[in-house]
């Protein structure tokens, strides 16, 4: 990752994270564990699948412009 990507990423990254602590109950915040138990919620509630999806689409788009048997190679090797 470059230096300016690093960036970048921290930064959408902080606005992530204030958009989430936001959006947390204060009860949430009141200790270490209950801190780490919503970070973690959240992460697998709302984080992790939009980027999945974000994934999978640009995966999905790159095989629409790849030949059909390339396409079939990747899903053969991906499920050996």
């Amino acid at each position: 990752m470059t230096p300016s990507d690093q960036q970048q990423l921290k930064a959408h990254l902080k606005a992530v994270a204030k958009i989430l602590y936001r959006n947390t109950e204060p009860t949430e915040l009141k200790s270490f564990e209950s801190i780490k138990k919503s970070v973690r919620q959240k992460m697998l509630s709302e984080v992790g699948p939009e980027i999945g999806n974000f994934f999978f689409t640009s995966i999905r788009n790159s095989n629409r412009k790849t030949p059909k048997n390339k396409i079939n190679n990747r899903l053969a090797r991906h499920y050996r």
